[in-house]
């Protein structure tokens, strides 16, 4: 009898080898600097990424599977007679879900959800281990997917850049283009919408303002006292983290934190120094 398979890309940046140890499979995306080519979380990660991304004299790259990549992992988790659930990066930040869709659709035959987490980085990275652990306690298929889905729906993301420079060069500015030429000491909050794009949450003035602010917001969104699963994300910025991570134990109500380092894939987009407040509502789970 075969089991529910979690699936999730290498853009929600939490280790692989963490996450294969969980028993979640994880897909790699590519990030390139001109003729060279790293698959992210295992090839580059962490700061030698960091360093190359300002240092090199190509600008950063990225790109998604392809489908039949997808489809062959597809098909091998589901031999045995398995079910799959695939969580991956927004559609709106990458074609990833896409060509994962088109490898599910080559496989009429199979019990696969193909999930558009409408987020980033650690957010779906939470989801992918909460639904593994939901997996593993025997939920069953429908379960699993009905409860991603609330998840994609009621999470929060909230992050701030040190500049807008990389999100314009890649495109994936969204919907604070209006933003850009106007952040001269001003350090902006950004989210990401229900449908997945990156927006302006609000401007501050001040860099050590920011860190608070976050926290601030991610109150006004979910309710005082609101049961969170929380994950906090940085590119290269540790200190600020750790910083936002004891502001956020002291002022959330946090039934689980998770931290991770944001990868090649988000980093990319987004340069060094981002630093990113995730929550899910306990209930939505």
């Amino acid at each position: 009898m075969g089991t529910v398979k979690i699936v999730t890309d290498s853009a929600q940046d939490f280790e692989p080898a963490f996450m294969e140890k969980m028993g979640i499979t994880v897909v790699p995306l590519t990030v390139h600097f001109g003729d060279e080519s790293y698959k992210d979380g295992y090839e580059i990660r962490g700061k030698e990424f960091y360093d190359k991304l300002v240092s090199s004299e190509f600008v950063a790259r990225t790109s998604q599977p392809s489908p039949w990549v997808f489809q062959n992992v597809f098909s091998e988790l589901t031999e045995d007679g398995s079910s799959v659930v695939a969580i991956f990066l927004s559609s709106a930040l990458s074609g990833t879900y896409e060509a994962a869709q088109m490898a599910k659709e080559s496989l009429p035959d199979r019990q696969i959800e193909v999930i558009d987490s409408k987020s980033a980085s650690g957010m779906y990275g939470m989801m992918a281990i909460l639904a593994q652990e939901m997996a593993d306690a025997g939920k069953t298929f429908e379960e699993i997917v009905s409860a991603v889905y609330r998840m994609v729906e009621a999470c929060v993301t909230l992050f701030s850049v040190d500049t807008l420079d990389y999100l314009a060069r890649n495109g994936r500015i969204g919907k604070a283009e209006h933003l850009l030429g106007s952040l001269l000491n001003v350090k902006p909050i950004l989210s990401i919408d229900e449908e997945g794009y990156v927006v302006a949450k609000e401007k501050i003035r001040g860099k050590n303002k920011t860190i608070p602010r976050m926290v601030d917001i991610m109150i006004e969104e979910l309710g005082q006292g609101e049961e969170l699963y929380v994950c906090i994300s940085h590119a290269n910025s540790p200190s600020e983290a750790e910083t936002l991570k004891e502001l956020a134990q002291d002022r959330l109500n946090i039934n689980r934190f998770f931290e991770t380092e944001i990868g090649a894939i988000i980093g990319a987009h987004t340069g060094p120094g981002t630093l990113a407040l995730l929550a899910i509502p306990v209930k939505a789970v």
